[in-house]
């Protein structure tokens, strides 16, 4: 049975600043979860910083200190996902949200795909007077890429390019749709 992907936008504390875009994937209706339940994949970190991949697992937005408003993506069939309540470490300590890294082995085609995508690093010249770029080697320009190898490997149609181009990308535009 195919899932409808989202993607979650955080707004942020201005306007033109990128809003933060996660994929989330629901889990399947059964065994009974909570409403909501499923899987966040995003790279998480700073312009200054750079960026890591992470995982979160089970993942229920309702849940979130952080609060993310979802645009319908796409859908995907079930074969390429596996619901799992959280991620097994080498070390055995069991965790719900890991850095990629962390992960030794990968639990479905998505997580897979999402490894292959390099999150971008520190922004040469980055200045924090200066307003973000939303076309930056952030999380949205992460998140385009992973669609894009998501598409070349068949698990997503071209059609997505459509439901990305109404995805917010700052705070600002979220104001306008208002």
């Amino acid at each position: 049975m195919p899932r409808v992907i989202q993607i979650l936008v955080s707004k942020t504390a201005k306007p033109d600043i990128p809003a933060h875009w996660s994929l989330y994937i629901p889990y399947a209706p059964s065994p009974p979860r909570p409403e909501g339940t499923g899987k966040l994949i995003h790279v998480v970190g700073s312009p200054l910083h750079g960026y890591v991949l992470e995982f979160k697992a089970p993942y229920v937005p309702s849940e979130d200190s952080i609060k993310r408003v979802p645009f319908p993506l796409c859908s995907a069939d079930d074969e390429y996902v596996k619901d799992i309540d959280g991620y097994a470490l080498s070390n055995g300590s069991h965790k719900t949200v890991v850095v990629g890294t962390e992960v030794e082995r990968y639990e479905d085609e998505f997580e897979r795909l999402a490894s292959k995508v390099e999150a971008p690093g520190r922004l040469k010249g980055w200045n924090p007077l200066v307003p973000a770029n939303v076309r930056d080697k952030n999380c949205q320009w992460w998140m385009r890429e992973y669609i894009d190898v998501l598409v070349k490997e068949g698990i997503f149609t071209e059609g997505v390019y459509v439901s990305l181009e109404k995805i917010p990308e700052t705070r600002g535009q979220f104001e306008e749709d208002s």
